[in-house]
């Protein structure tokens, strides 16, 4: 084994939903292991994304910050070409925006489907289509795709139900391209967290009450509103192994590794990184 084969020195990378949380930690990641890092999300205006690219260059690595809509054909074409432009290629796809929504399975009206379908599926769908062909052309990538527990076992929470389905969508998803790009040296593999912080409350409710199992260097979370409240969901920490969420810095190690030759021979994975969820 080398630790180099952890570097990601030279690599290009896009992470879609990058303006914050998970798709921030992730694309941070990225740039310390060492790859010039683009990041984009449909929301530009309050300075957050390219607060995020700044970092990023702040590292000596290049960035970009672009505002895009995954659900459209062509505002995802103009983003794949506006990456190639500027790095020259795309090494690394991950798949990160994702949205939700609060209606049960029976109470979940058309047009509440078609938002969360053309984000959470139809937009990583669009964005494997512009990408592939960029890394075939190359003869290697890797595309980490965000799925999640739910994508893998039915949701305990009935408001969940149809992130779940979707989520199960994007593990197949992977699966099936990783079967079609491989002969082109192209990997797909996906992370599956289950409970992970957010900038506004890091881990809730649980950290409040139980600051002993909270991580070094974590600060104490500020009171979180009934929105963020309802993020600790139905099937909180208590019930995982580890008894706590993951950290930002916990699941960007997981996709540093499937995006470096470390997993070179890891495709269509599906990577739980759940604290023992799926135990």
């Amino acid at each position: 084994m080398s630790l180099a084969d952890f570097s990601l020195a030279g690599k290009r990378a896009l992470v879609v939903g990058g303006r914050r949380n998970m798709g921030k930690g992730f694309a941070l990641g990225l740039a310390e292991a060492g790859a010039d890092v683009a990041v984009t999300d449909l929301k530009m205006e309050d300075g957050r994304l390219s607060a995020v690219a700044e970092e990023i260059e702040q590292m000596g690595r290049r960035s970009l910050a672009i505002q895009s809509d995954i659900s459209s054909k062509e505002s995802v074409e103009n983003l794949v070409s506006q990456v190639v432009d500027s790095f020259g290629g795309i090494d690394i796809l991950m798949n990160v925006a994702v949205m939700y929504h609060r209606k049960s399975l029976i109470d979940l009206d058309e047009e509440g489907w078609d938002q969360l379908t053309n984000v959470n599926l139809k937009g990583y769908w669009l964005m494997h289509q512009a990408v592939a062909p960029v890394m075939q052309a190359q003869g290697s990538g890797s595309i980490i795709n965000l799925s999640s527990r739910g994508g893998l076992k039915a949701h305990a929470d009935k408001g969940m139900g149809n992130y779940a389905i979707i989520k199960a969508g994007v593990a197949m998803m992977t699966r099936q391209y990783a079967r079609y790009l491989g002969p082109d040296n192209v990997r797909v593999n996906a992370l599956a967290p289950s409970l992970v912080e957010w900038e506004e409350h890091p881990a809730g409710d649980f950290y409040r009450e139980n600051p002993d199992r909270r991580p070094k260097d974590r600060p104490p979370p500020p009171e979180p509103s009934e929105l963020e409240k309802f993020e600790a969901w139905s099937t909180g920490p208590e019930n995982l192994p580890l008894g706590r969420v993951a950290t930002f810095e916990e699941m960007a190690n997981a996709a540093v590794f499937l995006a470096s030759d470390a997993s070179s021979y890891v495709t269509g994975t599906i990577l739980c990184v759940d604290g023992g969820y799926m135990a």
